[in-house]
């Protein structure tokens, strides 16, 4: 009987975990979606500090993986529109 409440709780903390990965996409979307209306402004100068904080970042353990990857890509495609 025990194993079945652990199973429970599992599945229960995986649909949190699912819940709450969700929130945060839907809120970096929101937040990524600001600076790319103004994205032609930016100088070369202010992406390369934004790519150093990414990294600062991600060393530091705030960003992970997947967000650095989603974050450098918009970065490095700003590179290429100036």
């Amino acid at each position: 009987m025990a194993s079945s409440a652990g199973k429970r709780e599992r599945e229960r903390q995986k649909l949190e975990n699912t819940k709450a990965k969700a929130e945060r996409k839907a809120a970096r979307q929101a937040a990524d979606a600001q600076p790319e209306a103004g994205s032609s402004s930016r100088s070369e100068s202010e992406l390369i500090e934004d790519l150093g904080a990414l990294q600062r970042a991600f060393e530091a353990g705030e960003v992970s993986l997947e967000d650095f990857g989603e974050r450098r890509d918009r970065l490095q495609a700003e590179f290429g529109e100036l």
